[in-house]
């Protein structure tokens, strides 16, 4: 379909209005000029039938008919009139133009009905008599207050209805006139008006196209005037933009070029738009992979995962993928318009280091429990035959030892927490006997203490899957913080809660609290708050750190509330 320009259309809005308008007002010319010639046609027979009543109201009632019909058709001819006399039973009297004896009865005529009521009748009807349309015009004739008869005069509308229809011609003629005009003045209006809408609508497209540097030249001092020079400093404004874009995207390219990690942009559909050097390097990739999807070029379980991931999260942060005999670190965030973008760092010789160390600390821990073991026995038994002096020196060894011992433990439990190959011995677990279990453990701590210890839980929705033993272990040492860093007659409090699907577990203390700043820090291992206070009681700085473990290996979470002086919530969830 043919498009219509803005000239022509605003050329065909602008004739229809004036076509319409000057319509409208020549019917109204016409109308108006109709009336007030019937108007004045209708006055001047009223006039002459005042005049004419003044000559026949003598005859009156009971004049002769001869009489009053001579006297009608005298004065007819004199003033051009048709007169026509009529008594009040509608019977004609007199008629300037005819014979009234042979006229019929006029009482049903509308003009003498409305003259005999004592009105001024009016009426426009054809006339059978005289053959052609005429106006009548009837006053009633009174005496004494009563109606005696009634006296019509009326005029043909011959002579005026061609006086009409000359004017409307003449109205017509000038209407054409004036639409013509107003043709040649709409063309040059729309012309004016649409000429700097094309050449703005150019400039448009060519912006588009990417030419920043055209100009819309407009002297108006309009509206358009004004749109002009929006337009154009639109342009300039595009111009800077681009310029400022281009060099960012320049700086942006070699930023990504250089980096180290690897980065990778993808598309709501998981098309790859971008991706730097390092993610094609660390995952062997082709140069040119863009507009590709990524399953495509790169059969990676780990990484199909991660991208489902970011989708299903919208932010992933420091999970492990491995490629071939790599593993790398990878965050991921979703953007509002469904891409998705991810970061790889190589981490495969940390993760080395890191297995390292941890054979190293088991290895090591496996040990040193031999000879500690045989260290406290020795103690043990040369405490039976040592002198006060010396067994105040051997309390010292042994409870070194016992230290020592501890923290063997705690490694070796920690060490076989980061071991990837641990599998976990699912069983059904009930939290409220476990957690009894090992409150009982702690009774005479307890006691010695004077804490008040209580278990809060229904026994029928304490029910969980998990590995006993690391369920176990994760309540000693949380029971066992809450212990040794609570005051005197302080109150220890335990609660189980079901909540949607998972197990919430509380371990509250009146303790001593822990500052603010500590707080992020207390899961890392061998990070104490508080050193001597720690090691006068016996802390090895592992225990949280294995809670934590215990919990990440259930798929569970856990987070602190502490205030100094007012106490620790240890709140963990776990998946039932």
């Amino acid at each position: 379909m043919a498009r219509i320009g803005i000239m022509w259309r605003q050329l065909a809005y602008y004739y229809l209005i004036i076509i319409v308008t000057v319509s409208v007002l020549a019917l109204l010319v016409a109308e108006k000029t109709e009336r007030y010639y019937l108007r004045g046609i209708e006055e001047d027979l009223r006039i002459r039938a005042e005049l004419i009543e003044e000559v026949l109201v003598g005859y009156l009632p009971g004049g002769h008919i001869e009489d009053i019909d001579q006297i009608a058709k005298k004065l007819g001819r004199k003033i051009g009139t048709r007169i026509t006399v009529i008594a009040p039973d509608g019977v004609v009297l007199g008629d300037s133009e005819e014979d009234p004896e042979r006229m019929e009865n006029h009482a049903t005529r509308p003009e003498i009905k409305r003259a005999l009521e004592g009105q001024v009748g009016k009426s426009i009807r054809y006339s059978t008599t005289l053959k052609q349309r005429m106006m009548y015009v009837a006053i009633p004739v009174e005496k004494s207050g009563r109606i005696v008869g009634v006296i019509r005069t009326s005029l043909p509308l011959e002579e005026i209805e061609g006086l009409i229809g000359t004017m409307n011609r003449n109205i017509g003629h000038f209407t054409v006139l004036l639409l013509t005009f107003a043709l040649v003045l709409a063309c040059l209006s729309s012309k004016l008006l649409s000429r700097p809408i094309k050449d703005m609508v150019d400039t448009t497209k060519k912006i588009a196209s990417g030419d920043f540097g055209v100009r819309v030249f407009a002297k108006r001092k309009d509206e358009l005037g004004e749109l002009a020079a929006a337009l154009n400093e639109m342009a300039r404004k595009l111009e800077d933009s681009f310029a400022s874009l281009s060099t960012e995207r320049q700086e942006l390219r070699a930023i990504l070029s250089s980096t180290v990690e690897g980065i990778v942009v993808l598309e709501e559909g998981g098309r790859i738009i971008l991706a730097n050097e390092s993610f094609k390097r660390m995952f062997g990739l082709p140069p040119s992979i863009g507009g590709k999807f990524y399953w495509e070029i790169l059969r990676n379980p780990d990484f199909k995962t991660f991208v489902e991931d970011i989708s299903r999260k919208g932010k992933v942060e420091a999970k492990e993928v491995g490629f071939q005999d790599k593993v790398y670190l990878a965050n991921g965030v979703l953007l509002e318009d469904g891409r998705k973008v991810a970061v790889f760092h190589d981490i495969t010789e940390f993760k080395k280091l890191e297995r390292i160390k941890a054979d190293f600390v088991a290895n090591v821990s496996h040990e040193l429990r031999t000879p500690l073991t045989a260290i406290k026995g020795f103690v043990e038994t040369l405490e039976e035959e040592a002198t006060p002096v010396q067994q105040h020196f051997l309390q010292i060894i042994r409870r070194h030892s016992d230290r020592l011992i501890n923290l063997v433990n705690d490694l070796l439990i920690l060490s076989k927490l980061e071991d990837r190959e641990l599998k976990l011995e699912i069983q059904e677990v009930n939290l409220k006997d476990l957690v009894s279990d090992v409150l009982r453990m702690f009774e005479g701590r307890i006691k010695e203490k004077n804490l008040t210890a209580e278990l809060f839980a229904e026994e029928d929705n304490a029910v969980i899957h998990g590995d006993p033993f690391l369920l176990e272990q994760l309540f000693i040492n949380l029971i066992d913080n809450a212990i040794k860093y609570n005051v005197e007659n302080g109150r220890i409090e335990l609660r189980l809660s079901p909540i949607d699907g998972h197990m919430k577990i509380e371990v509250s203390d009146t303790g001593i609290g822990i500052a603010r700043e500590h707080l992020d820090r207390i899961f890392e291992r061998f990070y104490v708050v508080d050193k001597g206070r720690s090691r006068e009681l016996g802390g090895t700085g592992l225990g949280l750190s294995i809670v934590k473990h215990i919990v990440l290996a259930h798929n569970g979470r856990i987070d602190v509330q502490s205030e100094p002086g007012r106490g620790t919530t240890f709140t963990v969830v776990l998946p039932k």
